[in-house]
This record gives C-alpha cells, sequence and structure tokens, in this order.
C-alpha cells in the first residue's frame, strides 16, 4: 500500500481528510498527520510518507516553504497542496515545485477520489522505473566488478576511489550446490562490502575488516547454513584493491583442496599442511600389521599419517581416489596371503565405497571401517595376559621369514622387551632368537626337501639375506650343510 499524510493546521480538516473515503480501497494507508509545517517536515522524514495533502498556509513554516524544504532534503513524496482560496499566485508556486494538484477546501470526495487512483499509477509506474534502473546499474556494476577480479578488465574509477583501502576476498563452495537465494538469504550484508557469484561459487569481498572480524563473520554465517556442507576459503593477507585479481587465483587453488580439507569449515592458506614427504615405505605392510593385531589405535594412526601426506600433496579428488583404490588393493593382496578365507571387495565395490565419499575425510573413514570389519573375519594375533606366548608362537609360525627379532615382537605385542623375553623363556623353555632358528631351520629342511629349491633360494625364504650366515645356522643346529642335507634326501627318495 502507498502511505499517505495530511498536514494542515484545521483539525476538522485534518480529521476530515482521514474519515472522507475507506484509504484501504484505493491502495493506500493514512500513516499519521501534522498540525503544522514544522511537525509535517518531521513525519516526512520519519515516516516517508508517498503521498502527502498539505495546507500551502499555516502558520509558521508555510506549506511552500515545507515542500521546498522537503524537496532539497531528496523525499520523493507527491505533493497535493490544499487551500481555501482560489489564487492564482499559489497555483503558480505548486506548479513551479513540482506538486502533482491543487484542492480546495471543503475537499470534495468525487474530486478527490480520481485524484489519488492517478497518483498510484504514477507512483507504480514511477517505483517500476526506479526498480529496473537500479536493477540494471546493480548488474552493471556485478559485471564490471566480476570482469576486474578475473582479470578481463581494469577499472580505473574504482583503482582511484579504493586505492588507500585494504581488502581480503574469501569464497564459499558447497558439497551439493543450493539455490543461490537460499546462500544469500543467510549473509548479513551490512558486514559485507560486496559479494558475487561465479558460475556456483560465492565470492565474499571485505575493506577494511580484520582477521577476527572476518572469521566472526565466516562462524555466524556457517551456523545459519549448516543444513549444507559448505566451506569458505580465506587469503589472510590483505591486499590493495589492484592486486584483487592475484588474490583470486590463489583462492581458486584453495577452492580445489575442498575435497582433501572436508572436515575444515575456515580453510585459509596458513593454514594448508606444508609438509610434502611421501608416506612410509612400508606403510601399507604396517597397515596389514594392525590389522591383523586389532590394533585400532595404530590403524587410526596410520590413515591420519595418510590424511596429512594427500593434503600436503595437494592433489585433485580424482587422483586420490585412483591411488587410494590402488593402495587398499595392495593391503587385501598382502592379507589374503596369510588369510586365504577372508572376504576380499571386488573392484566394484571399493569402487562404489571409495566414489561415494565426498570429502578425504569420508572416503578414509569408509575404507578404515571396512577394513575393521576385515580384521573381525581374520584370526588376529590380538591377545590377553594368559596367552600372549600362544600368539607369540602363531606370529612366528606365519611371519619366520620377516626380519623378526625380540624388540620387534616385545613393540608389536605391546611388552617390555626385557619381560616378555624372561615370559618367553619361562614358558617355552627356549630363548626367543633361539626358537625363532629351530623354527626357520625346520621350513628350511622341507623348501630343501620337498620344493627342492637352491640354496640361496631357501636362505631368502626363511629370512637370511645373508647365505653364509644362513649356512652356519643350519649347520649348528641340522649338523650337515644345507646341500649335504638336500643331497642326502633326494638319494633316499630315489
Amino acid at each position: 500500500m502507498l502511505k499517505v499524510l495530511f498536514i494542515d493546521d484545521e483539525p476538522l480538516i485534518r480529521e476530515g481528510l482521514t474519515s472522507i473515503i475507506e484509504w484501504g480501497n484505493y491502495g493506500y494507508q493514512v500513516v499519521g498527520t501534522a498540525k503544522n509545517g514544522k511537525v509535517g517536515l518531521e513525519k516526512i522524514r520519519t515516516l516517508r510518507p508517498d503521498v502527502v495533502f498539505v495546507d500551502i498556509r499555516m502558520p509558521g513554516l508555510s506549506g511552500i516553504d515545507m515542500v521546498k524544504q522537503a524537496k532539497s532534503e531528496g523525499f520523493p513524496c507527491k505533493f497535493v497542496v490544499l487551500s481555501g482560496y482560489s489564487n492564482f499566485s499559489y497555483a503558480q508556486q505548486s506548479i513551479r515545485l513540482g506538486m502533482e494538484s491543487y484542492l480546495l477546501k471543503p475537499i470534495d470526495e468525487e474530486e478527490l477520489i480520481p485524484l489519488i487512483q492517478q497518483l498510484k499509477e504514477k507512483c507504480i509506474s514511477e517505483n517500476l522505473l526506479h526498480s529496473q534502473i537500479h536493477e540494471y546499474e546493480t548488474m552493471t556494476e556485478y559485471e564490471e566488478w566480476k570482469g576486474f577480479l578475473l582479470g578481463r578488465k581494469k577499472s580505473d574509477s574504482w583503482l582511484k576511489h579504493d586505492q588507500n583501502e585494504t581488502f581480503h576476498i574469501a569464497s564459499v563452495t558447497f558439497i551439493e550446490n543450493p539455490e543461490k537465494s537460499w546462500v544469500e538469504g543467510k549473509l548479513d550484508t551490512d558486514r559485507l562490502y560486496k559479494y558475487f557469484w561465479m558460475d556456483q561459487v560465492m565470492y565474499l569481498l571485505f575493506k577494511n575488516s580484520d582477521i577476527a572480524s572476518i572469521n566472526r563473520f565466516f562462524q555466524s554465517t556457517s551456523r545459519l547454513m549448516a543444513a549444507k556442507q559448505h566451506q569458505f576459503q580465506l587469503i589472510e593477507e590483505g591486499t590493495t584493491i589492484e592486486k584483487l585479481p592475484e588474490i583470486v587465483n590463489q583462492i581458486k587453488q584453495l577452492q580445489d583442496l575442498h575435497f582433501s580439507y572436508g572436515n575444515t569449515t575456515i580453510l585459509s592458506n596458513n593454514k594448508l599442511i606444508a609438509e610434502k614427504s611421501g608416506l612410509a615405505q612400508d606403510w601399507v605392510k604396517e597397515v596389514c600389521r594392525s590389522i591383523e593385531f586389532e590394533d585400532d589405535n595404530k590403524l587410526d594412526s596410520y590413515f591420519e599419517e595418510i590424511e596429512r601426506y594427500y593434503q600436503a600433496k595437494q592433489y585433485q579428488s580424482p587422483r586420490i581416489t585412483a591411488e587410494l583404490i590402488e593402495i587398499t588393493k595392495d593391503i587385501y593382496t598382502i592379507l589374503s596371503k596369510a588369510n586365504t578365507d577372508i572376504h576380499i571387495p571386488s573392484n566394484e565395490e571399493m569402487a562404489s565405497i571409495i566414489c561415494a565419499s565426498q570429502t578425504l575425510q569420508e572416503l578414509l573413514s569408509s575404507l578404515k571401517d571396512q577394513l575393521s570389519k576385515t580384521a573381525s573375519e581374520i584370526n588376529g594375533f590380538a591377545c590377553n595376559a594368559e596367552n600372549t606366548i600362544e600368539k607369540i608362537i602363531e606370529f612366528v609360525e606365519r611371519f619366520y621369514y620377516k626380519d623378526l627379532n625380540l624388540k620387534v615382537i616385545a613393540d608389536l605385542f605391546n611388552y617390555n622387551r626385557s619381560y616378555l623375553g624372561k615370559k618367553f623363556k619361562k614358558q617355552t623353555d627356549n630363548y626367543f632368537h633361539h626358537y625363532l632358528d629351530i623354527v626357520r631351520m625346520e621350513k628350511a629342511k622341507y623348501f630343501l626337501v620337498e620344493e627342492d629349491l637352491k640354496v640361496y633360494e631357501v636362505s631368502e625364504k626363511v629370512g637370511y639375506s645373508n647365505n653364509d650366515y644362513f649356512y652356519k645356522k643350519f649347520k649348528k643346529y641340522v649338523g650337515v650343510s644345507p646341500k649335504e642335507f638336500q643331497k642326502k634326501h633326494r638319494k633316499q627318495h630315489a
């Protein structure tokens, strides 16, 4: 509805205008009355009416002078002059001031209604035009800024106007893009200098704001946008307006890391992991070992390590997912050698688990869950105080060919090395290194006779990288050299 205000020093006129017609039926709302020009001017300033009926002659500030003052202050009201006299000079002044009409008192309803209908149409038409002009100006400015930030256009007028200001630019990205109007509705635009959309990414421009206030803006906005998974990207260092296009390119690099830093709501250039060392060479083997021991704490630490690795590498999501599929295959290949009955996920199963994840953190969590299920299938080496030695013996029987010693075993089973050595000797009547040698020699005899392998092949197969050392050990425990042992048994089977 249009707002209408009545200004007249006669109470009867003010009351009569208020009740002469049902203003609401004609699209108007009576927002107030005033008894003189001074009060009327104040009400114009506070109520901002669309149409004002004003008595031309009032004590103090006259209607003519009040209208002059209101127009000088930029108020776009439509003024209708009221007068008890048919005075041509007043009519001339009214026309010069751009008033809409001149009504004689007492007001005639039949004269008033056509006038307010005409004024309503004019107001609606002008409001529409102003809206279109504003929209055009806004769109033009919007496109100018976009072109400037993308480096396609340089605006000398902006550079001059804001050359001494400090700017920060940020962006907000979404896993699943929401309606732009929904996002805009969550913004406190009073705390922003500008905002722009470039494709499905919103850019936020701050002028003369400190990092603390920008972060508070992110935090409050993030709470309002919690229904949509999102991330803010920010270059923390302030910049001049000339360098904003360069900063936009840096922001785009942060946007590419949304997948790797999916658990970070506010990702700034100063939060990136700098270390770029590779994964430990035996990372896959250590993961397999933690699965076999059902050691969730170690498994967690290995997955934290690979998360940091990919964050530091700053790879795109397709490369990360492809590499993790291969790494997972390697893990299952190793596990299946000693655990033939475990379920190995097909390529399709692994792809569905990995590709369904929207962030690196979701992906690693899904993989860890899958491997934890595998751990429960394996007759692993998790143990308690009563069966520790039995589990160690089982482990040695399975992994005798690895680089084993008491320290390695103590670390694996979370025991003090000295205490474990005594415990092992007490229960088996053998020192650990002696027991390991016995197991390896028994396996060596099997490979020499049953598989007819060469001595150097057997040496490697049972965990000795030095053939001479294997030769001495074998002769010590068996009484003859490996070659002599093999020849003797060949003759027996001939």
